[in-house]
């Protein structure tokens, strides 16, 4: 099977697994207490109007009549409107508004993983239980035990609070029109966000090199006279890679969970804010379509990782005899 054919027997297999996610978000959203119709009345409610509404909006239909109609429109790209969020504005406007930051902010937080994790891991590995190697392993393992949200709280009694820097508030500049404004609003985010994933890719990385390190044909480089160096950042970190960048892939779809909490807590317009607010006010159209977009991610992350193996390591093909 050529590298072509294997992807494009991939991308088929999304189509059963994002149906199946919006059958079960679907199901979920509808079973759970409450919804748009009494968030849209507030106060001035009495069940035949609530009944009414609910009637005019469709929702009085069986839930399995409701998903086909939506599932149709979905199909073509068409998520309806909001009912409750933004009153009429069109479910894809509002995601497409608030994508940049979250986008940005995952991009960002990953590079910041990567760029203080694999060096980190190497180094960790190379000078194996030496004062480095623990040091390393301290801060990794204080950095996966933190929580996002209080990470991110500490953060902002530190800056906004204690030192009073106005960027440390909270609020997103687009790139586009102040650069610098942007960078410093996402500096505390990105840290809050990256933080313990970066934690996560060092430990893997550290694990992975220590394996490799022992492997025959390092050490028979190391006989040959190849410097040690060479060995470390050519052949060694190289196979090394190959498990670390699951890690790294699976944990794109991971950040943007985590943005969730990291908007919340810094105020950010983003997509996981925007999902908070959708459940608070059971807006089931912005949910299922958050949710259905969320798993797209996941989805095509995991798709990148395995294309990307067959770069990293010559052995794995996709042809069936291997």
């Amino acid at each position: 099977m050529s590298m072509g054919r294997y992807v494009a027997k991939r991308l088929l297999l999304t189509i059963p697994v994002l149906l199946g996610v919006s059958v079960v978000v679907f199901a979920l959203v509808h079973l759970a207490p409450g919804g748009p119709v009494r968030v849209m009345l507030g106060p001035l409610q009495n069940e035949k109007l609530v009944n009414q509404i609910r009637h005019d909006m469709g929702l009085d239909k069986p839930v399995y009549v409701q998903y086909g109609l939506w599932m149709v429109d979905a199909i073509q790209g068409d998520f309806g409107t909001s009912w409750t969020v933004q009153q009429g504005a069109p479910v894809t406007d509002l995601i497409v508004e608030r994508l940049p930051l979250t986008v940005e902010l995952s991009i960002l937080s990953m590079i910041m993983a990567i760029l203080i994790a694999i060096p980190t891991g190497i180094i960790s590995a190379v000078r194996q239980d030496r004062i480095e190697d623990h040091a390393a392993r301290i801060a990794a393992l204080t950095g996966i035990s933190i929580p996002d949200f209080w990470l991110g709280i500490i953060l902002i009694m530190v800056f906004a609070v204690q030192f009073s820097f106005p960027w440390a508030t909270g609020g997103w500049t687009p790139p586009w029109v102040d650069p610098v404004a942007n960078l410093q609003q996402l500096v505390l985010p990105v840290i809050t966000l990256g933080t313990a994933y970066s934690a996560l890719i060092a430990r893997m990385m550290r694990s992975e090199m220590l394996d490799t390190l022992n492997q025959d044909y390092i050490k028979t480089a190391k006989a040959m006279g190849i410097s040690g160096r060479e060995v470390i950042l050519k052949d060694a970190s190289k196979n090394a890679l190959i498990p670390v960048v699951t890690v790294i892939g699976v944990g794109l779809g991971q950040l943007m969970n985590g943005a969730i909490l990291t908007e919340t807590v810094f105020n950010l317009p983003g997509v996981g804010k925007l999902l908070i607010l959708a459940i608070d006010r059971r807006d089931y159209r912005v949910i299922q379509a958050l949710i259905l977009f969320i798993s797209m991610v996941f989805v095509f992350a995991n798709l990148a990782v395995d294309v990307l193996y067959a770069y990293l390591d010559p052995r794995i093909r996709y042809d069936g005899r291997n």
